[in-house]
């Protein structure tokens, strides 16, 4: 019983369509996402009332350490389509929210490597609330680079702001660590990247589906 195809050359010419097609549904439906993802991180960025008074009241003597200032900050804050370009052998699609300013970067990460800060002395825990503080480690380099008046000024900074949000666990996606954690555009990404990845997928099986209908291979005994 022979088999007669028929498209083959619909098909092969079809590949480089269905490859061009996937990339723009990809790009139009993640650009309107990943804007309201650097807005929503925008909406996030505290008030110069909401940080440490000392932060947003920074003056010329504070060394490196930026002044708060909310509207800088949320400025800070942006959507970048990145690279979306098409090679020989594929293409790229790159999008991403950015957290470009100084204040908004310390806000975002800040305690995210040591949750309690990094002031170089405990208080010993026997000694009661008047008690005695200690040297957390004869090597410790924050200890080595202490160079303030109040040993505990790191402990109280990260204290004083909220916690830092994880990614959650998506099925079939790279989970996130702790370079993922943040408090604006890593908040942001946490509670839309579901349904981003999900967009994504939808816009793969919506291409496969429109090329399967398009090309049909018929069969003749």
């Amino acid at each position: 019983m022979p088999v007669v195809i028929e498209g083959i050359k619909e098909v092969l010419g079809g590949l480089d369509v269905i490859d061009e097609d996937m990339r723009r549904r990809i790009v139009f439906i993640t650009a309107p996402m990943m804007r309201r993802v650097a807005a929503k991180a925008q909406g996030y960025v505290p008030g110069n009332q909401d940080v440490l008074s000392g932060w947003a009241k920074a003056g010329p003597n504070t060394g490196k350490f930026p002044k708060y200032d909310a509207a800088t900050a949320r400025a800070g804050i942006g959507y970048n389509p990145g690279e979306n370009k098409t090679f020989a052998n594929g293409w790229k699609v790159a999008s991403y929210v950015y957290n470009a300013s100084r204040p908004g970067a310390i806000y975002e990460v800040a305690g995210r490597l040591n949750p309690e800060g990094r002031a170089p002395f405990q208080m010993l825990p026997s000694k009661g609330a008047s008690g005695t503080y200690t040297r957390k480690s004869g090597r410790s380099k924050a200890f080595q680079e202490y160079n303030s008046n109040n040993p505990f000024a790191s402990q109280q900074f990260v204290a004083a702001l909220p916690k830092v949000t994880s990614q959650p666990k998506i099925k079939d996606m790279r989970g996130g660590g702790r370079k993922t954690q943040g408090r604006l555009i890593y908040r942001a990404w946490a509670e839309d990247s579901p349904e981003i990845y999900r967009a994504v997928i939808r816009a793969v099986n919506v291409t496969a589906e429109l090329f399967n209908k398009k090309t049909e291979i018929k069969k003749a005994a």
